[in-house]
């Protein structure tokens, strides 16, 4: 074969995600649901959601306190007479960062692919040039944040495709209990069933275990094949044929409820693996729970909608009703007022009303006959719901919900000039929670309005408004701390995300993630307001000075939210303007290094225009098939070994070493080798010690082996 290196195309859908931004999604992270999905599609006409049939799934999860590490492998086929141009389509989660993807054809040779930032190419087989023209089913299954693999070669009749992704995301805790929702209902896309799915979920806890279930959501009710209960462990696996397509499923596991208090992650890199930026070695990730009887602080909270004529149908129903459920669910002692706004503002009430039975069901006849008419007037509805808190009770949380589809005719800066000043002057401390829905919202307006407001922004569709709306009131219905600030006993902890923290919460968990130089044991305070008191908590914390290589998640997760604080940055200019500019540059250096998503950056291969492809490991490992390679990945300044073993002794055998452009770096003759193992000692033909993704070839004349090495 030729040795050169073709790198295969791993891309994050640009436009959508730029609709959902990455700062956004992740502060609100404990704050929205968050779900994983088992099943990614190779699609050949996107126009009419033509996809090529499922032939087998497999989802392995494997959860370290709440971080799971996915790996979704499907095999699907060809079935029709023509030969087709597919490409891998799958649903990420905006929270989830892609770890690596790897392909397969009939011939079982795995291809793996390189992951960069690149210019975006958004566009599905059959959609047309523009990447218009996707059937809506197929889009909406895909959702906001779409992964797309470009498979390299056309898929002949009868040929069959396998595709391997891996990513890692922090799943969301409420009340004891962590679930990973797959709400994978393919029903508008696929008929019959799948012939084969298998769920394999591994938990490894520092709180201790009660419970594991797996529910179904649609027309599958999984049935568990085998599994088993520890303390700190558990697994459930099912191994399921003839799996109905609506196979929407949610895996759970119970934590001790009176285990409350602190869970500590953290990793100690080397110093070969901290080249992104000048700070510390260490990265830690906290995850902090109030006591259950905490006392609840009452909370004086309004619900502003946007009733204007582009909210007609879906959206002001789903509107309505997610205005109810809030109602309805407030507590004993909060005070509560609806507001809803088009041309003009306009209030159920005048200032905010004690919540009883007569208030709740006046204000739950008013919002049943809002109806959508007129223009988008933010700035008044702004005004008048800020307004409301000059009447707030002393020591109250004050929250205001806003959610609109459109566009004021104001400029941002007035709106947001206004909105500062107001909330400065009238209630300091109020946090404003912007939703943005549909596709005409202004995302850097509400943004702002988020970030300088103590508050965080959610954009989504219409198809999952009204569950998110409702997960999000359930998870700040029950504030304990207000205006939060955590410092720490040691001042080389630094770089901590998000910032501000948005609040302490019964039930819920507050995220915090940072750097540190020195390990050992370290306190954390956390201190804030409580019923217009001074109210603090302290933890203890014992952060590593060990490199564990089963946690380089943790880097990732700071990664993400640090993109965070650079993103609410970036969105305080004008977007064209020279400091948003090379604050996006920031953004998309700092992703591509960490290897994580953000708005201006995608996963894709930088070698698409030529040369031929270097074939990864087998599909199956044997006994005959060992390994090639250990340890791997491995890092730089130590040592790799190389299997030689299957070689007869004296066969000539040359070893070929290529960068991720496909140049050979270094070549060698390993007769000597031959039926043993070889050493090699990490350094190129010209002396350097290469880094990044690597891959070389081992040819005997008659066949050529090939692999993938990995240097950090």
């Amino acid at each position: 074969m030729d040795n050169e290196v073709t790198f295969i195309h791993l891309e994050h859908h640009p436009m959508r995600f730029s609709s959902r931004c990455v700062g956004a999604a992740l502060a609100a992270a404990a704050l929205s649901p968050l779900s994983i999905q088992a099943q990614g599609l190779l699609v050949h006409d996107a126009a009419t959601a033509g996809v090529l049939p499922v032939l087998e799934t497999t989802l392995r999860v494997q959860v370290e306190d709440q971080l799971a590490l996915c790996t979704s492998t499907q095999h699907f086929m060809n079935d029709g007479p023509d030969t087709l141009v597919v490409r891998y389509a799958y649903p990420l989660a905006e929270t989830a960062s892609a770890t690596g993807i790897r392909w397969a054809l009939s011939d079982s040779i795995w291809h793996a692919a390189v992951m960069i930032a690149a210019p975006q190419d958004s566009v599905l087989p059959g959609s047309g040039s523009d990447g218009g023209g996707v059937h809506p089913a197929l889009d909406g299954y895909l959702g906001d944040t779409p992964l797309y693999f470009t498979i390299p070669v056309t898929a002949a009749p009868g040929e069959r495709i396998h595709v391997e992704l891996s990513y890692v995301q922090l799943l969301r805790y409420a009340n004891a209990r962590v679930e990973l929702s797959a709400p994978s209902d393919l029903s508008a896309i696929l008929t019959g069933t799948l012939p084969h799915v298998l769920i394999d979920v591994h938990v490894r806890s520092q709180r201790d275990l009660t419970g594991m279930d797996i529910v179904g959501l649609g027309g599958w009710a999984p049935s568990v094949t085998d599994g088993y209960l520890t303390a700190d462990s558990a697994w459930i696996l099912v191994d399921a044929v003839d799996v109905p397509v609506d196979n929407a499923f949610v895996v759970g596991y119970d934590l001790d409820p009176q285990a409350y208090g602190l869970t500590a992650l953290s990793n100690y890199l080397p110093d070969s693996m901290v080249k992104c930026d000048e700070l510390d070695n260490g990265f830690f990730t906290l995850l902090i729970e109030p006591e259950p009887t905490s006392a609840v602080v009452q909370k004086d909270f309004v619900i502003v909608i946007d009733n204007s004529g582009s909210m007609s149908g879906t959206k002001i129903q789903d509107a309505r009703a997610a205005a109810t459920y809030m109602v309805e669910h407030l507590n004993a002692g909060d005070r509560f007022n609806v507001i809803t706004f088009n041309s003009t503002a306009t209030a159920w009430s005048e200032d905010l009303r004690p919540f009883n039975a007569v208030n709740m069901s006046t204000a739950l006849n008013w919002i049943d006959g809002i109806a959508a008419n007129g223009g988008t007037n933010i700035n008044s509805a702004v005004t008048m719901g800020m307004q409301d808190f000059s009447t707030a009770a002393t020591g109250s949380a004050r929250m205001m919900v806003f959610l609109t589809d459109g566009q004021d005719s104001e400029s941002n800066s007035v709106i947001l000039d206004n909105a500062l000043n107001l909330r400065q002057t009238i209630a300091p401390d109020l946090q404003l929670f912007t939703f943005g829905i549909g596709s005409g919202y202004n995302q850097q307006l509400l943004n702002q309005l988020a970030v300088q407001n103590n508050g965080v922004s959610q954009f989504l569709e219409t198809a999952d408004f009204l569950q998110v709306m409702n997960d999000f009131y359930l998870q700040v219905q029950n504030p304990v701390l207000l205006d939060p600030v955590a410092t720490f006993s040691n001042a080389d902890v630094v770089a901590t995300y998000p910032d501000p923290l948005v609040g302490l919460f019964v039930g819920q968990q507050m995220v915090i993630v940072g750097r540190y130089d020195t390990p050992g044991p370290v306190d954390l305070h956390l201190s804030g307001i409580a019923f217009g008191q001074p109210v603090s908590f302290d933890y203890p914390i014992d952060l590593t000075g060990t490199f564990d290589p089963n946690k380089l998640f943790i880097p990732k997760i700071w990664a993400q939210y640090a993109v965070v604080d650079l993103m609410n940055e970036y969105y305080g200019y004008q977007l064209d303007s020279g400091p948003a500019q090379m604050i996006e540059d920031s953004v998309v250096s700092f992703s591509v290094c960490y290897g994580i998503g953000s708005p201006f950056t995608s996963f894709v291969d930088p070698g698409i225009d030529g040369g031929t492809m270097v074939e990864v490991e087998e599909l199956e490992r044997t006994s005959e098939a060992p390994a090639l390679v250990f340890p791997e990945p491995s890092l730089v300044g130590q040592p790799v070994t190389m299997d030689l073993s299957h070689l007869a002794p004296g066969t000539s055998v040359i070893f070929r070493l290529y960068d991720a452009t496909g140049r050979v770096i270094l070549e060698l003759d390993l007769r000597t080798f031959s039926g043993q193992r070889w050493v090699w000692d990490g350094y190129d033909a010209a002396g350097q010690q290469p880094k990044g993704v690597l891959f070389f070839t081992l040819s005997d004349g008659s066949t050529t082996r090939t692999g993938r090495l990995t240097r950090m």
